[in-house]
């Protein structure tokens, strides 16, 4: 699977902005596999990272770049200056596009995970590490996604198998997508601040601005 199979569009706004993410060539739509699926906002917690009174809350495809790109400047960032000093709260949703099929299973397989590792204490579980695992590897076959539950989180890789042939956890993402929706998410990564969308979701600078303004 090519990465750069999947589309991205970025957008200039004005002459000192721009908005960076990927989308759909028509108006985010929810992918197939979750049209029918009755959502279930419940079924499992909202994977967060900690304890401030700001919310920060992240809308990614695991699939897309930018996202990618999101996890992997952007997030250990935001870890180290908001997250760790308590001044805000990072909520993970999931907003799978209808562009890469392997979109809705690594979300699927990723919140497998949580379920398997989760605890009351630790509701989130290994999630955040699976996720990065899977956004840095050039294979998302279901074996692979299998494989790397077992390689990097030690859980038994037909659990997460198990997970991606029933889409166990569809119910979750159809949540997510709504929740999205309604918030007026049309791309990926989109970052809301304390329910304010930032323009440049991997500029940290603006983020912890807008944290800092919100507080």
């Amino acid at each position: 699977m090519n990465r750069r199979s999947f589309l991205t569009l970025v957008a200039g706004v004005g002459t000192s902005s721009a908005l960076a993410g990927c989308a759909a060539l028509f108006d985010a739509s929810i992918p197939g596999e979750l049209e029918d699926v009755e959502p279930d906002a419940d079924q499992l917690p909202t994977p967060t990272v900690g304890g401030g009174d700001v919310a920060i809350d992240v809308y990614e495809d695991f699939a897309c770049p930018s996202c990618q790109e999101f996890e992997a400047d952007a997030f250990p960032e935001l870890e180290q200056r908001l997250l760790e000093p308590g001044e805000a709260t990072y909520r993970h949703y999931d907003f799978p596009l209808p562009v890469e099929d392997e979109s809705v299973p690594m979300a699927n397989a990723a919140r497998t995970v949580q379920a398997a590792t989760g605890t009351d204490d630790e509701p989130s579980g290994r999630f955040f590490k699976y996720k990065r695992a899977v956004m840095n590897a050039d294979d998302w076959s279901d074996e692979r996604l299998a494989d790397i539950g077992e390689a990097e989180i030690g859980i038994d890789r037909n659990i997460v198998l198990d997970g991606l042939e029933e889409g166990t956890y569809y119910p979750t993402l159809a949540a997510d997508w709504n929740r999205g929706d309604e918030h007026g998410v049309d791309r990926t990564p989109t970052v809301l601040v304390d329910g304010e969308e930032v323009d440049d979701p991997l500029d940290v600078d603006e983020i912890v601005s807008a944290v800092e303004n919100a507080a």
